[in-house]
């Protein structure tokens, strides 16, 4: 019988990237020693970097670190090395403390990244930096901090490349003016099986604020428990508990009257004021609660429903005007989009009207409403002795009812709510025995045309029963076709969809241009393919199609009733920020490092001392524009390597 061995060597050797990076950590079970590490000058001509070598060790209780430096801002010369460890250096990890490894390198030739397009499968990423990076065709380069937004459902673990650290080769140098002045290379930097990467400007991460870090312009100073900046919208958001800065500040009330509408594709709300409003872009509204009153085609215009709701995303929220005339301007409130989910239990009371149906995880709230797909939810029930299957609910004349169903076509109100369940109120039944709900076999898909160029793909499903605007789920892999894409031929030219990575890959699909047995649905997000070739089913699995019963949301039609005097408030507020009061680590050292802004060089301190427009506030939260950025890494020229070896001892 073969026993693992208690010890075993390692070798980590690295480049020494722009910024501090780690280098290893105690695996769980082991304690580690050093024998020998260092670092090389592999730089080409007269370089003198500096390196700084620490260890790290966390108190794992309270998350406390203290950084012990083995040595600090070493200069290493031209073509030769400095030894950090040469003899032992002991690493632990146990319950109360881990010990990690990190090196710092100070070198020539950095620049910040402000953009990298990565290609997939050519695993060619184009760099493009702020200033000129003065690499030729075949120089080696480090890279680090770069941001990425990768798709769902991936198993990629890290957003933050490169990881692990690794040097690169420039290929090819773009857009050169003159002789060193590219601001634009390309290297190859390896596939990643077919998925997409965005970049993204540098991720901060909120460590703390100093004391009395906001104050609003003329009044109160407050210190966030909590601070987040998007780069992209130079926008700074703040958690203050309870401030209510704005609250008392209201000024030139005016009411919102006929005209005012509300669209849900765009989520825009269109305010027409009953006199001339003197607003500017960027001064804030906000609403009362049930301030305003619509109709919704969502129940026929049957009801009169007031917003915003307690539930509403944009409740006692302050937002921001745009596109303001004399008497209108407009808010983003927020769109609404259709959201669908199936039901995989239910229980009834035909006495009282209510049934509670598992949905699964959802965001829904009580108060608001739902619609039930027609048909789609299946009882037995006592009266036939639990032979036939009834489906709800039913129009007049389908199913024995002699008129609709109190469910039917219209707004569902959602009574109460759990993590995965909703009560409903869809009526009592003449019937008042027992009902067994009956989950829905999923359907199958026979046949299936797809249009590459259109996106667009019209399925076989014999007597479906569902409607124009119902939605559908597609199995992964179900659906088997064939094309001669890249001169493919017989099996090796079938592939089966939706992949993990397509767009119709776990979800849900409208459904149109509905027949008895047929129905089309949109499978792309961005048309046309990059695959035209025509396509030829082949295959499908059996039960490949769910259909979705509940659906939140939409786009219905919003007509207009009334608006409470008063209850729109308008501010035109600003806020000053003290410069240096806020903490954060980011993305380009890999968090690394702690920061603190505004700097005396940014925007909003040197063009406006501190003082900025509030762009949204509500309870808890206050934002304000305080500049863009797109630096979202560090690249220099490859001066450092690091190489370790180590020893590791099981405890166990």
């Amino acid at each position: 019988m073969a026993i693992a061995p208690v010890n075993k060597f390692i070798s980590v050797a690295v480049p020494v990237a722009p910024g501090e990076q780690k280098l290893y950590e105690v695996p769980t079970g082991t304690s580690a020693l050093v024998l020998y590490a260092q670092v090389s000058n592999v730089g080409i001509g007269q370089t003198y970097p500096q390196v700084t070598f620490i260890q790290r060790r966390e108190t794992r209780s309270t998350g406390n670190t203290r950084d012990i430096r083995v040595i600090q801002d070493v200069e290493i010369p031209p073509n030769d090395a400095v030894i950090l460890i040469d003899g032992r250096l002991v690493l632990e990890k146990t319950p109360l403390i881990v010990d990690r490894l990190y090196i710092s390198g100070i070198q020539t030739g950095i620049t910040t990244i402000t953009n990298v397009d990565y290609n997939e499968p050519s695993g060619v990423a184009t760099v493009t930096t702020m200033t000129p990076h003065g690499f030729n065709s075949g120089s080696e380069v480090t890279m680090a901090g770069i941001a990425f937004t990768c798709p769902s459902g991936t198993g990629i673990t890290t957003t933050i490349f490169p990881d692990p650290q690794k040097s690169y080769v420039v290929d090819t140098i773009v857009d050169e003016p003159s002789a060193g002045l590219s601001k634009t290379f390309t290297s190859v930097v390896g596939s990643a099986v077919g998925y997409k990467h965005t970049y993204n400007p540098a991720i901060h991460a909120f460590v703390r604020a100093r004391k009395d870090a906001v104050t609003l312009t003329g009044g109160s100073s407050y210190t966030p428990t909590a601070a987040g900046y998007n780069p992209s919208t130079g926008i700074v958001s703040f958690t203050i508990p309870c401030h209510e800065m704005l609250d008392s500040t209201a000024t030139n009330l005016k009411d919102a009257g006929a005209g005012t509408a509300y669209n849900a594709n765009v989520g825009i709300l269109t305010v027409h004021t009953t006199t001339t409003h003197g607003y500017e872009n960027g001064d804030l509204i906000r609403f009362d609660d049930d301030a305003l009153t619509f109709e919704c085609a969502m129940d026929g215009n049957t009801a009169h429903k007031t917003y915003p709701r307690a539930s509403d995303p944009t409740r006692g929220v302050w937002l921001p005007i745009s596109n303001k005339t004399a008497s209108t301007f407009e808010l983003e409130v927020g769109k609404s989009p259709f959201n669908y989910f199936d039901i995989q239990a239910a229980n009834y009371s035909p006495a009282s009207g209510i049934m509670t149906a598992t949905i699964g995880t959802h965001q829904l709230r009580a108060g608001t409403s739902i619609k039930l797909a027609n048909k789609s939810i299946r009882f037995r029930c006592a009266q036939d002795n639990f032979v036939g299957i009834h489906t709800y609910p039913r129009p007049a004349g389908y199913g024995g009812a002699s008129s609709n169903d109190p469910a039917y076509d219209t707004a569902v109100n959602i009574e109460s709510v759990t993590d995965t369940t909703i009560t409903l109120d869809v009526g009592t039944s003449t019937y008042t025995g027992i009902h067994t709900f009956v989950a829905e076999t999923p359907m199958s898909i026979t046949n299936a045309e797809y249009n590459p160029v259109s996106g667009i793909m019209t399925c076989t499903v014999a007597n479906h029963g569902m409607d124009n605007g119902n939605a559908v789920k597609i199995a992964n892999e179900s659906l088997t076709f064939s094309c001669g894409y890249c001169g493919n031929v017989g099996v090796s030219s079938q592939k089966s969809y939706p992949r993990a990575k397509d767009y119709a890959s776990e979800r849900w699909l409208p459904i149109f241009d509905v027949t008895s047995n047929t129905f089309k649905v949109q499978v792309l997000e961005t048309i046309p393919s990059t695959n035209t070739d025509y396509h030829y089913f082949e295959s499908a699995t059996a039960e490949n199609l769910r259909r979705g019963v509940v659906v939140s949301g939409g786009a219905y039609e919003h007509t207009w009733v009334s608006a409470v005097s008063g209850g729109m408030k308008h501010s035109n507020k600003t806020i000053d920020i003290a410069q240096d009061s806020l903490i954060f680590t980011c993305s380009l050292d890999n968090f690394m490092t702690e920061h603190s802004y505004p700097r005396a060089t940014d925007p909003v301190i040197a063009v406006s001392s501190g003082t900025t427009a509030i762009t949204r506030a509500d309870y808890n939260t206050v934002a304000a524009y305080v500049g863009t950025t797109n630096a979202g890494g560090l690249v220099g020229p490859l001066q450092m390597e690091f190489l370790a070896s180590i020893l590791e001892n099981s405890n166990a």
